[in-house]
């Protein structure tokens, strides 16, 4: 499949989850805690007060990424080297919890995706692998 066309399944996707579901940060950390509730103390710690602007945050990271997975590989590729190792080293967010938040962003807005719409489906099994093996080679770099 082209990159084009991956590009406007993946923005139809992307499209479709907002009409849905609006903001899709409260059901992707709602999915996020469910799989991670450890990780919810370290967000109340790092947010100072205010987790749930550290919260949008962080998903509106994950969605850039997402949305530019096949338009800026690289700058993405560059972003999670330093990424991952920082908040493992800094901030002491394991690789685990920082892969869980992607593959729960992921799950909520490709679970919006009909199952009839088989191409969707298969990039964001693409997306998913992909961000798979990048956290992992980010967190041996």
């Amino acid at each position: 499949m082209q990159t084009k066309r991956k590009n406007d399944l993946l923005e139809a996707s992307l499209d479709r989850a907002a009409a849905v579901l609006g903001d899709v940060t409260e059901p992707v950390m709602a999915k996020y805690y469910a799989r991670h509730p450890e990780a919810k103390i370290s967000f109340q710690e790092h947010g100072l007060g205010n987790n749930v602007k550290l919260e949008a945050e962080m998903v509106e990271s994950v969605v850039y990424c997402l949305m530019n997975w096949y338009d800026r590989p690289e700058e993405i590729r560059i972003m999670f080297g330093s990424t991952v190792p920082h908040h493992k080293h800094a901030l002491n967010v394991s690789s685990e919890w920082f892969a869980g938040l992607i593959d729960a962003a992921i799950t909520v807005i490709s679970g919006t995706v009909p199952e009839t719409s088989k191409e969707e489906l298969v990039i964001w099994a693409e997306i998913r692998t992909g961000f798979q093996t990048l956290v992992k080679e980010a967190q041996n770099d």
